[in-house]
């Protein structure tokens, strides 16, 4: 469960989040939706702890999200950033594997991840020796989830994964991630103006 108790985010005079309480149950979908500039991207962030609040506290699993218990409770959260934001200079595969191998995932472990979720996404695993500039819109996509998934996290966050494709592809993709989200059962927190 995520809960936000009287949260805000001011920079200088001018609020970006105002203060407000919200809870996300456990293992289940809950979508932020409003105009762009609204303050759904901050909320994610203080949500990943990324920006810290101005006021208020983030809890994940009775947990405050604290500088001492940042990097702990990050661990738990995978992460979905507007466009995707793969590293250009990295395979599709390479960019999925990244936080694995940073955190010293055994190959063996890290290349069955890696075919659970090309088989959980529906991703082609040839796909995987391209570059992100080499796959379409929708495949980006589907290689930025698989990143968040990694490292099994109980809490998913998405920023606007379906905002830059085309109508088709969103709505081939939105039915795909609505699935995902029935089979793992997490508590995931979308953002999207659409």
């Amino acid at each position: 469960m995520i809960e936000l108790k009287g949260i805000s985010k001011q920079y200088g005079e001018a609020y970006a989040v105002r203060p407000l309480d919200l809870t996300m149950p456990s293992g289940q979908t809950t979508a932020l939706i409003g105009p762009s500039g609204c303050g759904k991207s901050t909320l994610l962030r203080m949500i990943a702890g990324l920006i810290p609040p101005t006021t208020g506290e983030v809890v994940i699993d009775g947990q405050a999200l604290t500088l001492d218990t940042a990097l702990r409770l990050r661990r738990q959260i995978g992460y979905v950033i507007q466009d995707g934001g793969l590293f250009p200079h990295l395979t599709a595969g390479q960019n999925v594997a990244l936080m694995a191998k940073h955190v010293g995932m055994p190959q063996e472990d890290l290349e069955a991840r890696i075919a659970e979720l090309c088989e959980l996404t529906r991703f082609p695993g040839d796909g995987l020796s391209r570059y992100p500039v080499e796959l379409s819109g929708g495949q980006r996509q589907r290689v930025s989830l698989m990143r968040a998934l990694m490292l099994k996290p109980s809490h998913l966050l998405l920023d606007e994964p379906l905002g830059a494709l085309d109508p088709m592809v969103r709505a081939a993709l939105q039915a795909d991630l609505n699935e995902i989200f029935k089979q793992l059962g997490q508590t995931v927190v979308l953002v999207t103006h659409d």
